[in-house]
């Protein structure tokens, strides 16, 4: 038993104050701090960012879904406020615009309805956040990603109107493909594979993303020709 006790106070589960009135008292859990001790883990387990868009993927879709399958008025209100708070950071404050885009999935999750959902998207939010604001500082200059920013509001916008149609498997399918659009957009911005370590230290061999978009679009237009 005490050894018990003594686990759950190494993990800061509870804590034991000695004494006569003393004993164990349940702590509660801090979610930020639980969500830096994984990044630290799949950090060492030299995770991928691919992987974790992956997860994206499969988390914020359904989560969508859940809400257009009851609209909540006030749920929709926050995300069009977040939306509007986004747009007018895109002109003036980059990385603030970043942050935000990250909170768009997290509120997402976060009134889906399903506790679980949001937990599993909370304990990747400080690595989705910060690869929002690497690459946002890494390409804050480049008029062609400012095109790409109102792509994506305009994206957001859209996905709030089918939520509020209930139009449950149309948002779910439109949000899984502006994932892997965005998701092939950035990862294409690295050189190789990049793990997450790449997000705590200044990146060096970043392309401009606009030039990758240039060579997707040139790619897809050697594609159709092929095709013909």
């Amino acid at each position: 038993m005490r050894e018990a006790l003594r686990l759950l106070e190494s993990e800061s589960l509870i804590s034991i104050s000695r004494g006569k009135h003393g004993g164990a008292r349940v702590s509660s859990v801090d979610l930020g701090a639980v969500a830096r001790q994984v990044g630290v883990f799949l950090q060492l387990e030299g995770t991928t960012l691919s992987d974790v868009w992956l997860a994206r993927t499969l988390i914020e879709p359904p989560a969508a879904g859940l809400i257009a399958g009851r609209p909540d008025p006030e749920v929709l209100a926050s995300l069009e406020a977040n939306i509007e708070e986004a747009r007018e950071a895109a002109t003036n404050d980059l990385i603030r615009y970043a942050d935000l885009s990250a909170e768009f999935s997290m509120l997402i999750t976060r009134h889906c309805g399903s506790k679980t959902i949001h937990l599993l998207a909370a304990l990747i939010s400080d690595i989705i956040r910060l690869q929002h604001e690497h690459v946002t500082e890494q390409t804050r200059e480049k008029v062609s990603v400012d095109r790409l920013r109102q792509e994506s509001i305009r994206s957001r916008v859209k996905a709030v109107e089918l939520m509020r149609k209930g139009k449950v498997a149309e948002i779910e399918s439109f949000w899984r493909a502006h994932l892997e659009h965005m998701r092939d957009l950035v990862l294409a911005a690295y050189d190789g594979p990049a793990t997450i370590d790449v997000l705590t230290k200044p990146a060096r061999k970043l392309r401009p993303i606009g030039k990758v978009r240039r060579e997707e679009q040139s790619s897809a237009r050697a594609s159709l020709a092929a095709a013909k």
